[in-house]
């Protein structure tokens, strides 16, 4: 399982505002941004694919995890969200491969430029985005395959965090 930590980082993704709470305003409009950068139109096919597995990321984590019943989650409770049975097989990695396909080509390939447009999308530093597409682009040819990047997502879940 990933660690503390790894959970942490994915937790800034979310919480846009920063205020220490994830809403799903703040799931939403994340995915709002990949949309945007993507040029994704609201109710496409591929909009669907994304929106439907958030909305149940944030159902789970609502109905789960949210000790205090104000429809927010804290750090505190997303760690544990992925400590609860079923979490991570029935949503986290449907949601990071829902994630993939929304750039994937016809190929089932996500291109350096769609990596680095929902990256920033994201917030994520440029930097540490292209060293993750380079590790994870085995072959070097600029497109990271689906197979491949699901087993990353998996033994990401997975592994042991220690």
């Amino acid at each position: 399982m990933a660690t503390a930590e790894e959970y942490e980082a994915l937790y800034k993704a979310f919480d846009h505002d920063g205020d220490g709470v994830i809403e799903q305003a703040d799931v939403d409009l994340l995915v709002q941004r990949w949309c945007r950068a993507l040029h994704v139109p609201p109710g496409s096919p591929q909009w669907l694919a994304i929106t439907r597995p958030s909305n149940r990321l944030w159902q789970r984590l609502e109905g789960s995890v949210d000790a205090a019943g104000d429809k927010k989650v804290t750090r505190r409770e997303w760690v544990d969200s992925h400590e609860r049975p079923g979490f991570i097989e029935d949503v986290a990695i449907p949601w990071g491969v829902a994630v993939f396909d929304m750039g994937a080509d016809a190929d089932r390939r996500v291109s350096l430029q769609v990596w680095m447009t929902t990256h920033s999308a994201t917030g994520y530093p440029q930097m540490e985005s292209l060293a993750g597409f380079q590790r994870l682009d085995e072959d070097g040819d600029g497109y990271l395959d689906r197979d491949p990047f699901v087993k990353y997502i998996e033994d990401f879940y997975h592994r042991d965090g220690a």
